[in-house]
């Protein structure tokens, strides 16, 4: 079995949590606290890891479609496994759909979509089919340029002057109210909810005692600083135009111009889009094929090609952009629950009181 060190670990938590979630505007319905919105997810969110450790630990060597059998049975842990495997493909998909949108819109726009998503998709199933000592590698080599790409990014703008605390004023305009309206079940789906998937990768740790310590460091780091980036669009824009605007990330870079030398810097931002699309789309892809590789035994390097071609099919389902987001950040979101709270607090529940070692 392939395996990952704890600061492998540490970083694909850092750069899958991150992924397209700067790119938009999160929370924006609870206008300038949607940075409270998010901080509010983001500790929701903990205590949803705090369970997801405490269902691993029963049985540390088991991924999470083994942890199904283990909890409710082959046949109906068998069904829910093959359920959230093809659950994990469809956020995959959106994930795929996304690089190509983006792409036509800040960069190729007279490029075909299909073959921008051709291209990504085929890139993900390469890397799947490595494995995951490989995939993990690959990550660590994209975590400093997506690191140092941000602070430059973050430095420029306060070097030119653009964020405004006041945007953020007043604080609780309108009371609690719309700030939990917006931060339940949506930002708790996305990006924290998500965090689900590492019942498939904490497996392949070696050091299985330092699991839960280092995915709380690494999610409250990581945590902070997407609560700064919304923090900063916010200052940047202001609420008003956070919303109005489909990609605010690409924006508040656009607005970038010192000395006439730095500007036009949305194709930084571009790329470090598609850094945290490809990273979250392959780690998607990954733990949907785990998945079913374990619940139908057929062989991994043969699930591959399969569910990638499903992914990259479902990925034209939508009729346009427009309908992609509404879909993905409005109804996607209320189903994710299901998933990321419903069955793992069923899991808890079903072994509460007695211990399992490895699947039936």
């Amino acid at each position: 079995m392939q395996q990952i060190g704890k600061n492998q670990l540490s970083i694909l938590i850092i750069v899958f949590l991150i992924g397209s979630t700067p790119l938009f505007e999160l929370g924006i319905q609870a206008k300038q606290d949607a940075w409270l919105a998010m901080t509010l997810a983001a500790i929701a969110g903990l205590l949803l890891i705090v369970m997801y450790v405490q269902v691993q630990k029963r049985s540390p060597n088991s991924e999470l479609a083994e942890l199904y059998v283990i909890h409710f049975g082959k046949w109906i842990g068998g069904f829910v496994g093959i359920l959230h495997a093809l659950w994990f493909a469809y956020e995959s998909m959106r994930n795929v759909r996304d690089v190509g949108e983006l792409t036509m819109t800040a960069l190729l726009t007279f490029t075909p979509k299909w073959i921008v998503m051709l291209l990504i998709i085929s890139a993900a199933a390469y890397t799947v089919s490595k494995g995951v000592e490989v995939f993990v590698r690959v990550v660590q080599l994209l975590f400093p340029i997506a690191a140092l790409s941000y602070a430059f990014i973050i430095l420029l703008l306060f070097v030119a002057r653009l964020p405004k605390i006041a945007h953020l004023l007043p604080v609780f305009e309108h009371g609690i109210g719309p700030v939990v309206k917006a931060a339940f079940p949506d930002l708790l789906s996305f990006p924290f909810g998500q965090m689900v998937i590492f019942f498939v990768f904490w497996k392949h740790v070696s050091e299985k005692k330092g699991i839960g310590p280092v995915t709380y460091k690494a999610y409250i780091g990581v945590s902070l600083f997407l609560i700064l980036m919304n923090i900063v669009t916010l200052c940047v824009l202001g609420p008003e135009l956070s919303s109005l605007t489909a990609l605010p990330l690409l924006e508040v870079v656009q607005l970038i111009r010192l000395a006439n030398i730095l500007e036009r810097l949305d194709v930084l931002v571009t790329l470090l889009l598609f850094i945290g699309l490809y990273v979250k789309m392959t780690a998607l892809y990954m733990a949907s094929v785990f998945m079913f590789n374990m619940i139908t035994g057929i062989a991994y390097r043969y699930c591959v090609l399969p569910i990638g071609l499903i992914i990259y099919g479902a990925s034209f389902i939508e009729a346009n952009n427009t309908s992609h987001i509404w879909i993905g950040l409005d109804v996607t979101l209320k189903i994710a629950p299901l998933f990321q709270i419903v069955l793992p607090l069923l899991m808890l529940a079903v072994g509460i009181r007695k211990k399992y070692k490895k699947a039936a």
